[in-house]
């Protein structure tokens, strides 16, 4: 029994859609979970709790940023880097993209060794060369 949200059929669909995580006031939420759990279905156990509702590194990725911005009415000035739009961004430990050199596990621990946003770093742990 399926026991998620239903994020194939929501991105089959073509309706707008967006993710975020909330709890924020309870304790730091990691996206990275909850793109785990997207793109594989499992819980945080490892058991495949959301089978047949899996949606792509790609899809989950343009969730949590580029769709965001129809919800606020600032998609053409937010959610995706280009000419026009503003610029922050995230340098992260990992290239999330490459499935052979980040399994589906090691998304997880996926992070940001440097952000910038209005164009000044405001985050560098000094990860990056």
């Amino acid at each position: 029994v399926n026991n998620g949200p239903p994020f194939r059929m929501i991105v089959d669909s073509g309706i707008n859609a967006g993710m975020s995580s909330d709890g924020m006031q309870i304790a730091p939420m990691n996206p990275w979970l909850h793109m785990y759990y997207a793109v594989t279905g499992k819980n945080a156990r490892g058991v495949l709790i959301n089978d047949g509702q899996q949606i792509s590194r790609e899809q989950v990725l343009r969730l949590y940023t580029a769709s965001n911005g129809w919800f606020l009415r600032e998609e053409n000035q937010i959610g995706s880097i280009e000419v026009g739009k503003l610029g922050d961004l995230v340098v992260l430990n990992q290239d999330y993209f490459d499935a052979k050199a980040v399994p589906d596990e090691a998304i997880k621990k996926t992070s940001s060794v440097m952000s910038v946003v209005g164009g000044k770093v405001v985050h560098d742990s000094g990860g990056v060369k």
